[in-house]
């Protein structure tokens, strides 16, 4: 009797529709941060990968570049449930969500703090593991580095300036494994790999991350949580971001790349329409608008991504 009551429990926790209740909440846990951070990376990896020369890079078999992208993909996403899991445990974080992410799994009682705590022993174990079978395990170590200072050591609350650096550093863990692991084991990121990256990151990244705040900006200020929005206000914030947008969109294609015209207009063309949008934005707080100018910061994220190889084929 007590052995079919094991085996009917056992079957209850691996049945189908309880398995994608689980992957449900994990995709929950990392929510936005699949559009913002493992798309645009995964995008930026392969292309910079196919870019060559002009990124100094050898050249790559496409068939052996592709077999490597899902690597690449699951590999950022395990790093995001990481930076997920120590954020949203806290009980600040768990303050915040109620008003502005009530769908995450802990404000919406999928799971309980415990759990998430256990949750991110094991993500964190598989992610080591993980990042030293890929060859990124430098990029994972300074990443725990950060995460630590950012969720432990009170680096997200400081000030909006210190947030988007860290945001910024992230995204060169992020972006630096990602390309390391697209090109292989044997490959190793030029100089010149590395300055886009450093651009991307550190300049773009670093100076135009507050547009993700605005759509939070009722929680943050909740929580007491210092961003660029909550510093110097809605409509000095969203201004910065315009005129960062433009010249952003202008550099890196024409000065960086060195590249005429016809390479700017895809970042120029998203720009524009981000540019619409937040003009339209300035004297009211709606979160429509803020969610627009959102999806659109990423796509224009991700409309960077292709100048190396654009580039390349311009020549």
């Amino acid at each position: 009797m007590k052995k079919s009551q094991n085996m009917a429990q056992l079957f209850e926790v691996t049945s189908p529709r309880l398995i994608i209740y689980h992957a449900h909440t994990l995709l929950l846990f990392t929510g936005d941060q699949i559009f913002d951070t493992v798309i645009p990376g995964t995008a930026f990896s392969a292309l910079a990968a196919k870019s060559g020369s002009v990124l100094d890079l050898p050249s790559q078999d496409l068939q052996g570049l592709m077999s490597r992208i899902p690597w690449v993909s699951l590999w950022l996403w395990l790093l995001i449930l990481q930076a997920c899991l120590q954020n949203q445990r806290s009980p600040a974080s768990i303050e915040e969500d109620i008003i502005n992410k009530p769908w995450r799994p802990i404000p919406s009682n999928r799971a309980t703090r415990a759990q998430t705590e256990h949750l991110l022993i094991f993500t964190y174990l598989i992610a080591g593991v993980a990042s030293y079978a890929l060859g990124a395990l430098p990029y994972w170590a300074v990443y725990v580095a950060l995460l630590i200072a950012y969720n432990e050591l009170g680096g997200s609350d400081y000030s909006g300036t210190s947030r988007n650096v860290f945001c910024g550093a992230a995204f060169f863990c992020y972006f630096g494994g990602a390309l390391k692991i697209a090109l292989g084991p044997r490959a190793a990121l030029s100089m010149k790999a590395i300055q886009w990256i450093l651009l991307l990151t550190w300049g773009v990244l670093a100076t135009t991350f507050h547009t993700q705040d605005f759509r939070d900006e009722a929680g943050d200020r909740a929580r007491g949580r210092r961003t660029l929005v909550t510093e110097l206000g809605r409509k000095h914030a969203l201004w910065t971001v315009v005129l960062l947008i433009l010249f952003w969109s202008l550099y890196i294609p024409l000065v960086f790349f060195e590249g005429k015209w016809p390479l700017a207009a895809l970042p120029m063309t998203v720009g524009a329409w981000f540019i619409y949008t937040a003009i339209h934005a300035t004297g009211v707080e709606s979160q429509k608008y803020d969610r627009r100018m959102y999806k659109l910061w990423c796509l224009w994220i991700f409309g960077l991504c292709p100048l190396p190889l654009l580039s390349r084929l311009l020549a």
